[in-house]
């Protein structure tokens, strides 16, 4: 008896071990997954130091960890290009090659870059009126943590205020996170002004023949792609960023992203209900591929988009199965995302002709779905102050993960830049920006 007793005390504990092996596992797939992917963006795509990225980053989002975050580790091989990030026996490693960025879990086959579009700058003219305001973003509130990398500012097409924390400069390619959203409605108005897609098309005969058993039994035959741009899907997908979320799942998992809104199930009938999804962006991204009809997103970003517009240096980054991750993952310098800004307040005003007419007013309309109206076709909006209560209510914004704006003003002709990741509960400072950027260029 006393041997069987001994030999339980020794068995047992790896017993637990093993039977807890999976949920441990699961939950460390989300810091392992985006120490690994952020990591090689970062060195590779934005060529920022693995310092700098370890604490502006990553160490700031994975604070979560708490005791833990030190058994994090994460490293970087120049010579394959891959950064692995390491936790309790656990691993994780996403692979540069360009033009397509990191991608976890896989290894992509090389592919040609686009001969490099000629960078049109807008015309600068610093203005030293805003120092005092810029000064402001880039303080820290007490106890730190604003973060702020970019700040950039254009008043009627002219280029008036910029600054940078080092070692981010002019030339270093930033993470939009979810500001990747309004790009990708963008580029499904590129391709609608083309011919090659309908927002009114149906989703379900659109998957059909390409979707794998089990996909389509959740998408109404009603539902749209606008209902998708319209973030009205009716899909029950969790956008938490919590271990065993549907977004973290989809972000740092296995499967193709844009599978994850189809498994998720239905709550609502489309257009009934706005419920922010990243997953529906994600089908989206896939749909708008299916259009281009087997040419390479990156060559279709060159010709329709970054070229004609002359932006610097514009990763969009795939997932897995070498779908753009149409909701999280696009680097651009801050004067590129400066000139995206100034691309959308052009059509929005009707002085470029590149999206169908009227495409860019009708994308900062709220539908009856969004209560609140503080969302339209791929846009974060400001109707009646929902968001900013001192800045103007015809204000749309493209907005990312902890405080990526690129905001526009139509009335004042102004377009603001901020980046950098900025924990929920620090003051982003962007209210304070965004306000006084507006009062200064009313003064003039």
């Amino acid at each position: 008896m006393k041997k069987l007793i001994v030999v339980l005390i020794l068995i047992l504990p790896a017993v637990a071990l093993l039977a807890a092996y999976p949920l441990l596992k699961q939950a460390a797939a989300i810091p392992l997954g985006y120490s690994a992917k952020q990591m090689c963006s970062g060195v590779f795509v934005a060529q920022l130091p693995e310092e700098f990225i370890l604490e502006h980053d990553i160490q700031v989002t994975m604070a979560f960890l708490g005791q833990a975050l030190p058994l994090l580790s994460v490293s970087v091989d120049h010579s394959d290009q891959s950064a692995t990030a390491s936790l309790l026996g656990l691993s994780a490693t996403a692979l540069y090659r360009a033009p397509s960025g990191c991608t976890l879990y896989v290894r992509p086959a090389a592919v040609s870059i686009p001969a490099a579009a000629v960078q049109q700058v807008l015309p600068v003219a610093h203005d030293p009126g805003y120092e005092t305001i810029v000064d402001a973003a880039f303080q820290e509130p007490v106890g730190g943590g604003r973060n702020t990398l970019a700040v950039l500012v254009a008043h009627r097409g002219t280029l008036v205020a910029e600054r940078y924390r080092a070692p981010v400069t002019a030339d270093t390619p930033l993470q939009g996170w979810s500001m990747n959203k309004s790009l990708m409605a963008t580029f499904v108005g590129i391709q609608v002004a083309r011919a090659a897609l309908d927002i009114k098309q149906p989703v379900r005969a659109a998957l059909q023949g390409v979707a794998g058993p089990g996909l389509l039994e959740a998408v109404d035959p009603q539902l749209r792609l606008d209902h998708l741009l319209h973030m009205e899907s009716g899909f029950e997908f969790s956008e938490l960023y919590q271990p065993g979320d549907d977004v973290t799942a989809m972000l740092f998992g296995l499967d193709p992203m844009w599978h994850s809104p189809l498994r998720s199930g239905l709550a609502y009938s489309p257009g009934e209900y706005f419920h922010y999804s990243s997953g529906d962006t994600n089908l989206v991204a896939y749909l708008w591929l299916l259009s281009l009809q087997g040419e390479a997103y990156s060559t279709w970003i060159e010709r329709e988009f970054a070229g004609p517009l002359g932006l610097a240096a514009m990763t969009s980054e795939g997932d897995i199965s070498g779908v753009p991750v149409g909701s999280s993952f696009t680097y651009m310098t801050g004067r590129d995302w400066l000139r995206v800004g100034q691309f959308w307040l052009d059509e929005y005003h009707g002085r470029s002709r590149r999206l169908p007419d009227g495409w860019q007013r009708e994308a900062v309309r709220p539908r009856a779905s969004s209560v609140r109206g503080e969302y339209g076709r791929g846009f974060w909006l400001n109707v009646d102050g929902v968001a900013y209560p001192d800045s103007p209510a015809t204000m749309f914004r493209a907005s990312g993960f902890n405080g990526q704006h690129v905001a526009i003003f139509p009335e004042d002709e102004l377009v603001v830049v901020r980046l950098g990741l900025t924990p929920e509960s620090v003051d982003q400072g962007d209210a304070a920006l965004f306000r006084d950027v507006v009062r200064r260029a009313r003064q003039l």
